[in-house]
């Protein structure tokens, strides 16, 4: 690390370590694993190149959403009942209103006309949204066909949109996005347990 910024390589190891306890199982809530995350300097999202198929690993939890707003209702109750059941209800509100924006976000921006995928169904583009239970925190994730980096705006004083990713920036600890090879990214907002 120098300064305030972290190395390519110390993210590289970061990832490794985050990877490898994940893929032994050894990162599960009865031992004391921690994998450091970047300092957070304004709201601008962080790069995290994971392999792609972590976000396939059996911690991860999934579940599929059509590319429609109305899917963030879908995606808002799936993490309420989540967190309950793991005993993180404190973190359900803001979890909520993190997973609204990200899934919004999706269908906004990651589901643009020329990049939707038709899933086997013949439906709409299928957006995946996850979740995973670390030592002291949850990564909330959503995984949407498109390759660009999510960029916060800066929003018309009076404008009714545009600021989705602040909210996440905002409530989070951190977030980010994770490029996923011939997937798109997946965009992602880590609460701490209080």
């Amino acid at each position: 690390m120098t300064g305030d910024r972290y190395t390519p390589d110390d993210m590289q190891e970061a990832v490794a370590l985050a990877h490898l306890s994940v893929a032994t199982g050894s990162g599960d809530d009865d031992e004391e694993v921690s994998v450091s995350w970047p300092a957070v300097t304004g709201s601008m999202p962080r790069l995290l190149p994971v392999p792609s198929a972590w976000w396939e690993t059996p911690a991860v939890t999934s579940r599929a959403l059509s590319a429609r707003p109305e899917e963030a209702r879908t995606a808002r109750y799936f993490v309420r009942e989540l967190l309950t059941c793991w005993g993180l209800e404190a973190l359900a509100d803001d979890a909520e209103m993190i997973i609204d924006e990200l899934v919004v976000n999706a269908v906004l921006h990651g589901t643009r006309a020329g990049r939707i995928r038709a899933n086997p169904g013949g439906g709409l583009a299928v957006l995946r949204l996850c979740m995973l239970r670390r030592v002291g925190e949850v990564m909330l994730a959503v995984i949407d066909p498109a390759n660009e980096t999510p960029m916060p705006r800066q929003p018309d004083w009076g404008g009714e949109s545009g600021r989705g990713l602040q909210i996440v920036a905002a409530l989070s600890h951190v977030w980010g996005w994770s490029p996923i090879a011939g997937h798109g990214k997946a965009v992602w907002a880590v609460l701490r347990d209080p």
